[in-house]
């Protein structure tokens, strides 16, 4: 059936659509009715005319190319060569100033009205008449695409002698200005984009059209090369994110017939658009053509300082530039702060990130973007990377203050000023946004991986650049000029973590889809410098040196797994690394700043008081201006979206680490098996360290910041790890990842909340893994951290053994846990000896050091406290004093913070495991030790110990002598024992233990059925030292080669060392290799297997001590 058929009206509907449409006619009286406001063509009428027998026909669909191209041709500005009235009148009643794309643009939205009109016909009339709407939205479309190509291909390429079409006219459709604010005009103005009426605006596209322009767009053009496509689109997508980047306020120049153009015209009319001038001067700065620089520079100087200019007016334009360029793109690098562009304190920023994200829904936009050069910017540094890359604005918006400190301003600052309820509301503004930011950014680059196969490798390799420019994030200290900043890192690894979550289950199913080889083999990112796990340098080149060429690209799950790896090392974990630095950076200026004012009575009446005074005035500044900017860092590191995310991608990083160490290479299914072989796999010895490093660090933040954040897979997770890498120590080069296994289930066993015992006290006392390999783990480690190859390593051991010392309080009374404490002490008799020997050690030296300590800072404190005596000195001797006691006090608070921790497990080992610390070279040492300090606390030097507010200092000595009489206690039913404390010459007094027995009963520290087991066990030792006495008056003088050289007794057990030839006794030397693996006499390496026994000497020792006991006895 023919269209007049179906559609009678349709060739005059045709013909009076496309008047409408056009906006022109072939009829002059119809031209003139409307006073003149209807385009008469009078040109094409003639032409018409005389082509169809001077009859002008109805128009048609195959006219309306001749129509546009007569329309777009005519110029009101233009000189006329013509004296044709009714043409002079056509001009002069043209817009004056409507450009091309206004005229086109309007066309297209009025041919979209039409469809209105005819909506409740037929649906054969509707089909038909769509069908020529569709046409003429076509060529409406296909002149656009020219226009915005080739502006000047027609005359109406400028707007009021200074506004130039260019593919920047479609950033107000694009940002739906006419729906929403966005802010500003597009050109600087001053004013709003949305309305369509003013002259300085440009023609926009309805909001609610924008899909279907675009669709049209795309249709004619989407088959074609990419470069049309992004020659039209992407200065609009460059400008849109230039905006969020330098903010509203400042406005490019539309460029001078062509955007992409690299020639800078003349005068303002023709100015190139900023982000093409910024890639000009860099071109200019890489090469050293300073010639052109400064040319350059002074034209956008130029341009600043027009109505029109870019910058919006800002004289600073050129200066701004030249220190982007010099210092990195980073704020400050010659000094010159750069601005900070749009926030997340406001709302503008969501117009144009959605606005990005909507475009890239449509496939070949998202193709296209990619393609275009700043997308991924070849030559910039990695500030610049972030700033200048296409959607670098986008993804660096955050809440960091280094970034945006006008967040911290609105939101963060007077924090003690504030009411809570105020700060925790902004914190879910600020999150908020935050997690809007996370969403749109992952929206966009989701959509551009899945554009196809060109566009997805071009975001690896945009990811891939930001891993290789950031490179010196990974170094423990960095410029920050010289690198991308927090918020775009972090904001970057937060959207891999996205993108990682469909292979990151609750089964870790997919988990063997990751190609361990990845690191061999990948070019994307350099990894050769970095530290591996336990491998050289040497080893880890050959490793890769020995590759075979991989038969096919990596998958895409092992590509964003490696890159998510990459990013939590340089973006998340460089930043909560820096988070803590701070942190204590705060916390040791706030401590000198404390200590200055305690000390102010001996400062203020001196000429150094204003300099005091400053210094205390400026830290109180510098301390509340850092705590805000730790809240505001705060507010996205412990954001609970990102946090949850990070957790469960930690949790599978933790999972395929073990996977990687254990020898099947099958873990979790099944469970990994412990302890793991002596043999480390190649694979896992090459992993880069900061993988491992990484996982604990952020750990670490989370536990001491956020402990409720695990969840219960992520607790069993954890555990897993923890306890294989303890247990299987050799794995791990560097005993400070070790360490830090240790010191995140210290954090996570903490109470928080309701939880007594923390998040982890549960796990840790239920999980298969921990019940069986924990506590002979912690031992091993107890006794490895007294060697960390640190020069601090002699106080890195304290702060190992009190996380693990927190753990043994939160395990100890599970009965399975305590039956492996006594296995280990029955079955690994000789590891277990030097465990609580180690134990022993630190409580000696703790308690020692602490009480020697108290007595000097007693005799400090008199000093201070004699007013005679203070006077006589100078203000240096004086001030010397004020500084001792201040150290004193720091040393003693610490010495005893470890000291009774050390010393209550103690008490609970010598409660468990009584016989481990019978033998020789253990019982004797802990007697005297026992000894020694219960003197200091009860003897006649305890008056001594009397110092100025002794809870400052952490000394409780009623404490501290219920713990060490705990131990007596436990142990005063041992012979061993026993006799040990009556050998010990140097401490041991019974009037001592009666008054120390006193003072317990007194305050009521010990029951009255303890009081009587440690006054028995003083009667015991009387007996044994009176046998003893009464023993040597029996053996008389002894020959010196029957004395052991370092302990000067008589020896029972002389064993010959094969290295000094030296003879000693066997427990002598047991006790020296407990603390020492060297010969005494040459320092020469040795182990107790080596010493070889003195049976000839040892039978003349039986003889002589035979022979004088019988003697006494005649």
């Amino acid at each position: 059936m023919s269209t007049a058929q179906t559609d009678p009206g349709a060739t005059q509907w045709t013909h009076a659509s496309i008047q409408r449409i056009l906006n022109v006619t072939l009829d002059r009286d119809e031209a003139e009715q409307s006073q003149w406001s209807r385009t008469y063509l009078k040109e094409v009428a003639e032409e018409l005319a005389a082509e169809n027998d001077g009859q002008v026909p109805l128009l048609n669909v195959d006219l309306v190319d001749r129509l546009l191209l007569s329309r777009l041709s005519l110029d009101p500005h233009g000189d006329v060569m013509t004296d044709d009235a009714e043409i002079i009148t056509v001009l002069a009643c043209l817009p004056k100033d409507e450009s091309s794309w206004d005229y086109l643009a309007q066309a297209w939205i009025r041919c979209k009205q039409e469809e209105n009109g005819f909506r409740k016909l037929a649906a054969p009339v509707v089909s038909s008449r769509q069908a020529v709407l569709d046409q003429i939205r076509k060529l409406l479309v296909s002149y656009i695409g020219l226009v915005l190509q080739n502006p000047e291909m027609f005359p109406g390429h400028q707007k009021r002698g200074k506004l130039t079409v260019s593919p920047l006219v479609l950033v107000p459709t694009l940002l739906k200005a006419n729906s929403a604010t966005s802010g500003g005009s597009l050109y600087g103005s001053g004013a709003s984009s949305s309305s369509t009426s003013n002259v300085a605006d440009w023609t926009v596209i309805p909001s609610d059209e924008v899909s279907a322009f675009l669709n049209d767009l795309l249709a004619r053009y989407a088959g074609e090369e990419e470069q049309e496509l992004g020659a039209m689109l992407g200065p609009a997508l460059q400008e849109i994110t230039r905006r969020v980047r330098d903010g509203d306020g400042d406005e490019a120049e539309p460029a001078d017939s062509n955007a992409a153009s690299s020639t800078p015209a003349q005068g303002a009319a023709g100015a190139v658009p900023p982000a093409q001038l910024q890639q000009q001067m860099a071109q200019a700065m890489r090469t050293g053509n300073f010639g052109a620089l400064a040319q350059l520079l002074q034209q956008q100087q130029r341009g600043a300082g027009g109505a029109g200019g870019a910058a919006g007016g800002d004289q600073n334009a050129a200066r701004q530039a030249l220190a982007a360029l010099l210092g990195g793109g980073a704020a400050g690098g010659l000094g010159f702060p750069l601005k900070e562009g749009m926030t997340i304190a406001g709302l503008d920023w969501r117009v144009y990130s959605n606005a990005i994200a909507e475009l890239v829904a449509h496939k070949p936009v998202a193709a296209m973007m990619t393609s275009l050069e700043s997308f991924n910017p070849a030559n910039a540094t990695a500030p610049a990377f972030e700033r200048d890359s296409l959607l670098g604005p986008l993804i660096r918006l955050s809440a960091f203050t280094s970034s945006y400190p006008s967040v911290t301003r609105q939101f963060f600052t007077n924090l003690k000023g504030r009411p809570r309820a105020e700060v925790d509301n902004n914190l879910v503004t600020v999150r908020g946004s935050l997690d809007l930011v996370y969403s749109i950014n992952f929206q966009i680059f989701n959509a551009l991986v899945r554009a196809g196969p060109e566009s997805r490798e071009r975001v690896l390799d945009y990811w891939a650049k930001a891993c290789r420019l950031n490179i010196k994030r990974g170094a423990m200290r960095v410029r920050p000029d010289l690198v991308s900043s927090d918020g775009f890192m972090v904001n970057l690894f937060e959207m891999l973590l996205r993108f990682a979550e469909p292979f990151m289950d609750a089964r870790y199913s997919k988990i063997d889809r990751i190609d361990p080889d990845y690191l061999r083999i990948q070019k994307r990112f350099d990894i050769s410098e970095l530290t591996r796990l336990r491998a050289t340098e040497q080893e880890a080149k050959e490793w890769v040196e020995s590759a075979a060429p991989p038969a096919a690209a990596p998958n895409f799950i092992t590509e964003v797994f490696y890159f998510t790896v990459r990013l939590a090392n340089l973006g998340l974990g460089k930043t909560v690394r820096s988070y803590d630095d701070r942190e204590k950076e705060l916390g040791r200026l706030k401590q000198r700043m404390q200590e200055y004012e305690a000390d102010r009575a001996s400062w203020q009446n001196t000429p150094q008081a204003p300099q005091y005074e400053n210094f205390i005035t400026r830290t109180k500044a510098e301390l509340e201006s850092g705590r805000e900017e730790l809240v505001a860092s705060a507010a996205q590191l412990l954001n609970p979206s990102l946090t949850e995310r990070v957790i469960t991608f930690l949790s599978f990083v933790m999972t395929w680490l073990v996977r990687m160490a254990e020898p099947s290479g099958k873990h979790p299914n099944p469970t990994v098996s412990l302890p793991l072989p002596q043999d480390v796999p190649k694979r896992f010895s090459v992993l880069p360290e900061h993988i491992f490093e990484d996982v604990v660090d952020i750990l670490l933040f989370f536990g001491r910041y956020q402990p409720n954040c695990l969840t219960a897979s992520a607790k069993d997770d954890l555990v897993t790890f923890s306890v294989t890498f303890l247990s299987s120590g050799w794995y791990i080069k560097n005993p400070f990842l070790k360490a830090k296994l240790a010191e995140i289930i210290f954090y996570n066993v903490m109470p928080y909340g309701h939880m007594s015992t923390g998040a982890l006290g549960e796990t840790i006392n239920f999980h298969p893994l921990a019940l069986r390999h924990l506590v002979p783990a912690m031992m091993s480690f107890w006794i490895e951290a007294e060697s960390t190859g640190s020069h601090t390593q002699f106080y890195d051991k304290f702060n190992i053994r009190y996380h693990l010392s927190q753990i043994f309080k939160v395990i100890w009374e599970n009965p399975q846990h305590k039956q492996r404490i006594h296995e280990e002490a029955r079955g690994r008799e000789s590891d277990f000896t030097i465990f609580i020997n180690r134990l022993m050690n630190d409580v000696t030296f703790l308690l020692d050091d602490a009480l020697e300590k108290l007595l000097e800072l007693h005799a400090k404190q008199v000093t201070m406290a004699d007013e005679a005596a203070m006077a006589a000195l100078d203000e240096e001797q004086r001030n010397d004093i004020a500084s001792r006691v201040n150290s004193l006090e720091s040393q003693i608070k610490s010495d005893f913070a470890f000291g009774h921790e050390f010393l209550r497990l103690l008490v609970d080992f010598t409660a468990e495991t009584k016989d481990a610390f019978m033998t020789p070279e253990i019982v004797d040492r802990l007697a005297a030790m026992l000894d020694f300090n219960l003197d200091l606390l009860v003897g006649p030097r305890c008056q001594e110990l009397k110092v100025k507010d002794p809870k400052k200092v952490g000394f409780d000595p009623k404490q501290l002598l219920r713990q060490i009489l705990s131990v007596y206690l436990n142990l005063a039913a041992k012979a061993e024992f026993v006799q040990a404390i009556a050998k010990d010459g140097r401490s041991y007094r019974k009037e001592i233990f009666f008054k120390a027995a006193g003072i317990a009963s007194r305050f009521m520290l010990k029951s009255p059925a303890e009081i009587e087991v440690l006054e028995g066990l003083v009667g015991q030792v009387e007996q044994v030292k009176q046998m003893e006495e009464e023993e040597d008056e029996d053996l008389g003088e002894i020959p010196d080669e029957f004395m052991d050289p370092l302990m000067a007794t008589l020896m029972k057990d002389p064993v010959l060392l094969p290295k000094s030839r030296v003879i000693v006794d066997r427990s002598t030397i047991k006790s020296h290799l407990l603390s020492d693996s060297t010969d005494p006499f040459n320092r020469a390496p040795l182990k107790i297997e080596e010493v070889l026994p003195a049976d000839d000497l040892r039978a003349q020792i039986q003889a002589f001590t035979a022979e004088r006991r019988a003697a006494k006895q005649k």
